[in-house]
C-alpha cells in the first residue's frame, strides 16, 4: 500500500468535482423538508454510505469487469474522457440531461445517481490507473465524509451560499472536470 499525499489530493479534487455534493443540496432539502432533524441526519448518513458503497464497489470491481469484457484501458480512458468532458460541459453551461425531478425519492436520498453515478464510477477507475488504488480509495472515502457533512448542514450551506452561489460552484466544477477529461483523452491517445 503506497499512499501519496499529492495523489490523494488530486483524486479528492477530481472526485469531489464529479460528485458535486453542492448540487444535491437543494434536492436534498426539498426531499427532506418534512423530516425531523434526526430523520434528516439519518437520510444524509444513508446517502453518504450508499454513495461510498457504490464508489468502493466500482473502484474494486470496475477494472475486472473491463478486463472480462475485453475493453482495453486506453479505450476506456478515451471513451471515459469524452463522457467526462460532456458531463463537464453540462456543469459549466448549466445543461441538464434527462429529468432529474423524475428520479425516485429513495434513489436521490441514498446517493445514486446524484452522488455516485456513472461519472463517479468512471472517474474512480480512471484515477486508480494513474494515481493508485489506495490513493483513490482514501480520497473517495474523504469525499463521501465531506458530502455527508454538506448534506447534514444543507440548510446552513444553502443559506450561506444561496442559489446563485451553488450555480457558480457548479460552473467552476465543470471547468475543472473538463481539464481532467482532456488529460484522460490525451493519455488514452498516448500524447
Amino acid at each position: 500500500m503506497d499512499l501519496n499525499a499529492i495523489s490523494i489530493i488530486t483524486a479528492f479534487i477530481a472526485l469531489f468535482v464529479v460528485m458535486d455534493p453542492f448540487s444535491s443540496v437543494p434536492v436534498f432539502l426539498t426531499l427532506t423538508k418534512a423530516f425531523a432533524q434526526e430523520k434528516r441526519r439519518e437520510a444524509a448518513g444513508v446517502a453518504a454510505l450508499v454513495a461510498a458503497g457504490v464508489f468502493i464497489g466500482f473502484l474494486t470491481l470496475g477494472p475486472m469487469a473491463l478486463s472480462f469484457m475485453g475493453i482495453r484501458l486506453e479505450s476506456f480512458e478515451i471513451g471515459g474522457g469524452i463522457l467526462m468532458l460532456l458531463i463537464a460541459i453540462s456543469f459549466a453551461l448549466g445543461i441538464e440531461y434527462g429529468d432529474k425531478d423524475k428520479t425516485s425519492v429513495e434513489a436521490v436520498i441514498i446517493g445514486v445517481p446524484m452522488l455516485s453515478g456513472p461519472g463517479t464510477m468512471l472517474t474512480a477507475v480512471l484515477l486508480a490507473t494513474s494515481l493508485g488504488f489506495f490513493n483513490v480509495l482514501v480520497a473517495g472515502i474523504a469525499c463521501c465524509c465531506i458530502t455527508y457533512l454538506i448534506l447534514l448542514f444543507s440548510s446552513k450551506v444553502y443559506k450561506l451560499i444561496g442559489k446563485n452561489g451553488l450555480e457558480i460552484l457548479s460552473r467552476v466544477a465543470g471547468v475543472l472536470l473538463a481539464a481532467f477529461a482532456v488529460e484522460y483523452i490525451r493519455k488514452g491517445l498516448g500524447l
